[in-house]
This record gives C-alpha cells, sequence and structure tokens, in this order.
C-alpha cells in the first residue's frame, strides 16, 4: 500500500470501487483503492460524502494541508481497534504523574539520542571517518532483554500483569540545574555542540516535572539546530528555528516535514488500539493527536532532518524551489514534490532488525513504537523507545 499526494487542483470521487482523481483539467487518473494508505490534499481539492463514506468503508484517512504546505486537519476514519482495557490504562499512565514522567523522560531520552546520532553522523563525515551509505544492523537498544513486539503480540489480554505502584512525584518549577549548561554560546564546533548536547540530555533524568523535561528537550533541540551550519551546505542560512511564518528556506522545510511526519505518526496510531488524543510528553489539548507529536519527537531528526541534508548537500534543492511572494518562506509545487519523494524514500528504507530476523522500514519502525508502548501500558514490559545506533 502507498500513500498518494494531491498537490494539483482537481476533485477526488468515487468512482464504482475505486478512486478517481481528476485534475483542473479534466484528465482523470484511477487509483484502486486496495493500494492506498493515506491520502494527502495539498491543492484545493473538491469531494463530497459519497467519497468520505467509502474511504471510512476501506479505512484510509485522508489529510489535508493548506497552501503553504501547512497541516489543516484530518479525516480520520471510524477507530476500529477498539480496546476499553487498553484505554483504561492510556488515561491511568496520564493521571498519575510518576508513571507519564517516566514515559516522558523515555520519549525525551530517545529524541535526544536520535538527535546525537545525527551529529556524530555528520562530524565523522566531517573528519573523513564517515560513509555516504548508512551500514545496515541491530537497531541499538541498550537493554538486551529488551523484546521488540510484531504484530501477533499487540492483542490485549484482560488478565495482564500490572505495572509497578506509581512513582511519586512532586510539582515545582525547572530544575535549577539547567543553568549548568551555557545556552547562550555562539557559534560552537560542531564536536562541541554534540558534547553540549550531551550535557543537556544528561539532566533529563534529574527532572521531576514534564514542563521542566520539555524545557530540557527543548534545549537540547536549540543547540543541535546551532550545529546545522556546520552540517548544510554553504550558502544555506539557518541560525535559528522560526516557524510561522517560516523565514527562510531552512525553516521552511523543517515546518513541511515536521508536519507531514505528525501524519504518517497519526496513520500508524490508526492501525494500533492506541487512541491519539492521550499522551505523556506533548499536553494533550483540544485539536490536535498529541500523540502523534510524541511519537514524532524520536523520528524527526532520523527521517525529516537526514532528508533535509541529503536534498540540500547533494544539490536537489535549489532556491527556485522555494516562493518568497508572500510573507516568509514556503515551498512551492516543484518543492514540495521533490521533498515528499525524499519522505518516502526515507520512509521506506529498511534496515536489518535481528530480533524479527528481517528487513523492517523506518514507517513500520513507528508502528513498533507503538506495539512497545502498548506492551508498556498493559503492564507486559517496560517501554524502551527506539534508539538508532548508526
Amino acid at each position: 500500500m502507498r500513500n498518494y499526494y494531491i498537490l494539483s487542483n482537481g476533485r477526488v470521487r468515487r468512482e464504482a470501487n475505486t478512486l478517481s482523481i481528476e485534475n483542473s483539467a479534466g484528465e482523470k487518473r484511477p487509483i484502486p483503492i486496495e493500494d492506498v494508505e493515506s491520502l494527502y490534499l495539498y491543492g484545493e481539492v473538491d469531494l463530497n460524502t459519497k467519497l468520505l463514506n467509502f474511504l471510512s468503508q476501506k479505512k484510509v484517512p485522508l489529510h489535508v494541508f493548506n497552501y503553504y504546505g501547512f497541516y489543516n486537519g484530518s479525516y480520520y476514519p471510524r477507530e476500529y481497534l477498539h480496546s476499553g482495557y487498553l484505554l483504561v490504562h492510556q488515561v491511568g499512565h496520564y493521571s498519575d504523574a510518576g508513571k507519564r514522567l517516566a514515559l516522558a523522560q523515555e520519549l525525551v531520552r530517545a529524541s535526544a539520542h536520535s538527535i546525537l546520532r545525527n551529529v556524530a553522523y555528520y562530524s565523522r563525515r566531517r573528519s573523513g571517518a564517515g560513509t555516504e551509505k548508512e551500514p545496515e544492523g541491530e537497531i541499538g537498544v541498550e537493554t538486551p532483554s529488551t523484546q521488540v513486539p510484531t504484530e501477533e503480540t499487540t492483542e490485549i489480554a484482560v488478565d495482564a500483569e500490572q505495572n509497578a505502584p506509581p512513582v511519586e512525584a512532586t510539582v515545582e518549577e525547572p530544575d535549577p540545574l539547567l543553568t549548568a549548561v551555557d545556552f547562550a554560546a555562539e557559534a560552537e564546533p560542531l564536536e562541541q555542540l554534540r558534547n553540549t548536547i550531551a550535557g543537556i540530555a544528561a539532566l533529563i533524568d534529574a527532572q521531576t516535572h514534564v514542563n521542566a523535561l520539555r524545557g530540557v528537550e527543548g534545549k537540547a533541540r536549540e543547540r543541535y539546530y546551532q550545529a546545522w551550519r556546520h552540517i548544510l551546505a554553504e550558502g544555506w542560512a539557518f541560525t535559528q528555528r522560526v516557524r510561522r511564518p517560516p523565514d527562510n528556506e531552512v525553516n521552511a522545510l523543517i515546518s513541511f516535514g515536521n508536519s507531514h511526519l505528525y501524519t504518517v505518526c497519526l496513520g500508524e496510531i490508526y492501525r494500533t488500539q492506541l487512541t491519539p488524543t492521550i499522551s505523556y510528553l506533548h499536553e494533550p489539548g483540544a485539536r490536535r493527536f498529541s500523540l502523534a507529536l510524541d511519537l514524532s519527537e524520536i523520528f524527526k531528526p532520523l527521517i525529516v532532518d537526514r532528508a533535509i541534508f541529503r536534498l540540500i548537500n547533494t544539490g536537489q534543492l535549489k532556491p527556485e524551489h522555494f516562493d518568497r511572494s508572500l510573507d516568509g518562506c514556503y515551498l512551492n509545487d516543484p518543492g514540495k514534490k521533490l521533498f515528499l519523494a525524499a519522505l518516502e524514500e526515507r520512509l521506506g528504507t529498511t534496515i536489518k532488525h535481528r530480533r524479527l530476523d528481517r528487513h523492517v522500514s523506518y514507517r513500520h519502525l513507528i508502528r513498533l513504537e507503538c506495539y512497545k508502548l502498548i506492551r508498556h501500558l498493559t503492564g507486559v514490559e517496560p517501554y524502551h523507545a527506539f534508539r538508532a545506533w548508526w
């Protein structure tokens, strides 16, 4: 199954038992519904309830983006993998401050690990010790006994072993240990930035509240973005993260890529029994699926950022792929097409998973992350988030 991206204006309709995409010139293209994983609408596309009913029947999510490539919302078919047992435990782990903090810390540890692996990878390349091709091998996990569940292990047993008693946690201001790191330093060398990020990551376990933990994660990512000046090819200015509107080409790529990864994570959650509105690192709120935000933190550096680095450093992305005619900087249609192709290629890249004894794509790693979270919530085994080893 594949994701389909509609960048041009037109119409999507159901014809018989298949999809038909019609552009503004009246040209039609049929798509077998069995081949569709998700639909992504970037252009001005007309549709009707007949199509929405068909997508619901076939369990195909539809994601809508505005003219600038920002995520606007999803048509999320009715959930079909219900589990009241899991829902109770998912809410319980959010309500219990200690259990929530433990999950949030593991998510931030994995995010920091992914960031550090990117910096280490490009540090090696700058020194001539790295290679362009990423090696294959076992996914890096620190605990040898941790088992990565397969699809067959996702059924929820009512008699599952319960988790340990909750850890006591208190609400307080951000940890004063954060002041031990100088966040205002300018233009550090790449290796020094790597050490600084590692120093910030070392503060994760000392945090006693999720708000303080998000502060640590934000500082680590801030210094990580400072490292991009050493990673990106010359001529691509990037000094700080600016979101809405993005002020330059690199910020436009980050915003676009992160929005796309959010919908990918949402799609993988939909294929499991998890409820996407209950999260642990990000605060659950109205009009967003915050669990997708939690999971995307782990994979942003490995999927979105690596795709950006490759497109820029190989010269595939050029200034003409961006539009500055309005306030801010955005990808134009050729730029969106190029970047989406790179993201799909990245999501489809496989690595050898020794525990499953088969090759697993980056996209499926996100699904496996959902399964591991389910096993933690139901007391089967502690959650150990994904760690890249390359």
